[in-house]
């Protein structure tokens, strides 16, 4: 682009510009003061006039006048970009340019499945610099003109821009045309790779479980008579289990063309006693006569044993208690009040179950009713274990405690006195942790109703108890590494229980009243129903007799929620909320919900299926219907 620089004097300059050129005139003062000897008139001037920038260098004893330049004007001086205001003299070479944003962009996606044509303008237009009066301070600015068109783009332009690229050979010729006939501005997607197919993870398929949930249900009085049922066991060298090995998946591409492979499957790690062993199609089979425990949900991890079972004994009275063990068990009458069981393992109940609390880390079965009580199986079976919980909560204690004695320790020695750490955990159990050696207290009596039959070793945990319950005794021995030698010991002791939560585990009754049912698999209801209970399961929700009533409770399920007559005349309102699908064969006076979409019900429904998808149309439904 030109650039005039004047090296005459302004007066012979501006007699110039009258010959020929009046249109300058209306741009430069004549004012006689402009040249009247003052400093400022010495500096030199920018003018800009039909594209054109004209300079005049300063008189002797002025400064050069001063240039920028606003988006999307680019000033190069001497073939330098300048990027603020800048002295421009007469010496200097300036050219000038426009830098527009381009036409269009071209993306692609991070995992380069995926190409994204966006168009920001069709038109390419000329743009004109503003003209500018004479001043010793100008800022160069451009308009677009948009009578006069330079180009369009075209197709051809943008494939010209892929060059070679592999990604001609798949791009989507028609969705660009579209875009640029009906231009929406958004990323187009024009060009596309195919994933790879994710292959399968080895699993177990147990054989086993089907075979107890059918027998458990089909169990008649004279079985429950026996004491001692044995339909969950198997027979020596008989397969309860089979090992299904990974599968590996299909490669991808992307779009360049190169090959995605698939992410490796991940395959099990069987850790099984000499009651169990791994045959070469992967069938399982048990070595001795027992019910076979598979434990490590959710890992790829799994342990397989034969616990042992423990035959609660009836008893007349109704004090109850409390029961910890390793392994199965089984009650062959009712459950008196009061009563609570920890296992690690299922948990069988041919009666009824009242005012008690059972937390297994198997399945829980029990063929009568459940009322006023609370039932976990799986992983809040672990979860609600006190030696899991309890273990947790002594073990966040410790914790504050360590760190406040870090604290309290500092500030003594910032003060160039020496502490003995054994001091400081003293003084801060006296005082702000005064409630710890209670705690401690009830962990030991925790500990001491673990029987010999449970693999954890608590042998040094019970030891460094000591310390906190008597720690003037053991001053010079409490340190910081002991304390967190104690932490490692509480944090195993509560790992190792969650790790004895079984696979596909499920909680089995007749009913329930005023209850909390919590599965890490399934519940199924195979009596009358529900009432006044609040159900969770992480798999599905099943009620099998069709005259189940469900009423005034709340049911949640990672799954499917299948009830046969829920809400009926009852008072209370009830609550289903599950991940997949909710069927009924009758609904009334109960909210459903699926995916974020609910729909509240008055009326009765029969035989009705919910789904995310369905309810979203309801949903829009109700909104346009009270819009108008």
């Amino acid at each position: 682009m030109p650039q005039h620089t004047i090296e005459r004097s302004r007066y012979e300059f501006i007699a110039s510009m009258l010959l020929g050129k009046t249109d300058l005139l209306n741009l430069y003062s004549v004012d006689p003061q402009t040249f009247g000897g003052t400093d400022e008139a010495k500096n030199g001037v920018i003018i800009i006039q039909n594209n054109e920038i004209f300079i005049t260098p300063p008189l002797s004893g002025g400064k050069p006048a001063v240039i920028s330049a606003i988006h999307p004007v680019v000033l190069k001086i001497n073939g330098q970009v300048i990027t603020g205001p800048t002295p421009i003299t007469s010496a200097d070479d300036l050219t000038w340019e426009i830098c527009e944003k381009p036409q269009y962009q071209i993306t692609v996606s991070d995992d380069k499945l995926k190409v994204y044509f966006t168009l920001y303008r069709a038109e390419r237009y000329a743009w004109n610099l503003v003209n500018n009066p004479a001043s010793a301070f100008v800022t160069v600015r451009a308009e677009m003109n948009r009578e006069m068109l330079l180009s369009t783009l075209s197709i051809e332009q943008i494939m010209a821009g892929f060059d070679k690229s592999p990604i001609v050979s798949s791009l989507n010729i028609p969705a660009l045309y579209e875009e640029l006939n009906n231009p929406t501005y958004l990323p187009v997607c024009i060009a596309e790779g195919k994933a790879p197919v994710p292959g399968t993870n080895a699993s177990l398929e147990l054989l086993l479980q089907q075979k107890i949930e059918n027998q458990f249900k089909s169990l008649d009085d004279s079985a429950q008579e026996t004491g001692c049922p044995e339909f969950f066991m198997v027979q020596e060298g008989e397969v309860f289990a089979k090992k299904l090995p990974p599968a590996e998946g299909l490669p991808g591409f992307d779009v360049y063309g190169g090959v995605l492979p698939p992410p490796p499957p991940q395959d099990l790690t069987l850790f099984s006693s000499p009651c169990a062993a791994l045959l070469p199609g992967g069938e399982i089979k048990a070595c001795r006569k027992g019910r076979p425990r598979i434990t490590g949900s959710g890992t790829f991890v799994k342990t397989i044993d034969f616990p042992q079972t423990f035959l609660v004994p009836p008893s007349d009275s109704e004090a109850g208690g409390t029961l910890m063990f390793p392994g199965d068990v089984i009650a062959a009458h009712d459950l008196s009040r009061n009563t609570v069981i920890e296992a690690l393992g299922n948990v069988y109940i041919f009666g009824d179950v009242r005012n008690s609390r059972i937390a297994a880390t198997g399945s829980i079965f029990i063929s009568g009713k459940v009322a006023d009580s609370e039932l976990y199986a799986g992983g809040y079976g672990a979860a609600h274990n006190r030696l899991c919980s309890f273990t947790e909560l002594v073990a966040k204690e410790v914790a504050g405690l360590r760190e406040a004695a870090r604290h309290l320790a500092e500030t003594v020695e910032s003060t160039v006195q020496t502490v003995k750490y054994g001091l400081v955990i003293m003084l801060l159990l006296e005082s702000k942790y005064a409630h710890l050696p209670r705690m401690i207290r009830d962990m030991q009596e925790l500990l001491s109703g673990m029987s010999t039959d449970y693999p954890q070793d608590t042998k040094i945990l019970k030891h460094l108890m000591e310390f906190f319950l008597n720690p003037g005794r053991f001053t010079d021995q409490i340190t910081d590494a002991g304390i967190g030698s104690f932490l490692s010991l509480l944090k195993n002791l509560a790992q190792s229980i969650c790790q004895m939560q079984e696979e596909r585990v499920r909680i089995d009754i007749a009913g329930s009243h005023d209850s909390i049912i919590k599965s890490g698999g399934d519940v199924h209801i195979h009596g009358d129903g529900v009432s006044r209970s609040k159900l969770h399961s992480a798999g599905d929700i099943y009620f099998a007799k069709n005259s189940s009533m469900s009423s005034d409770s709340t049911m949640e399920a990672a799954g499917t929620i299948h009830a046969r007559s829920v809400g009926g005349e009852s008072i209370g309102k009830s609550l289903l909320v599950a991940g997949r699908q909710i069927i009924a064969h009758t609904i009334s006076n109960a909210s459903v919900t699926i995916g974020g979409y609910s729909l509240e019900i008055t009326d009765p429904i029969e035989n009705i299926a919910f789904t995310a998808k369905s309810l979203q149309q309801k949903f829009r439904g109700t909104a346009s219907s009270s819009s108008e």
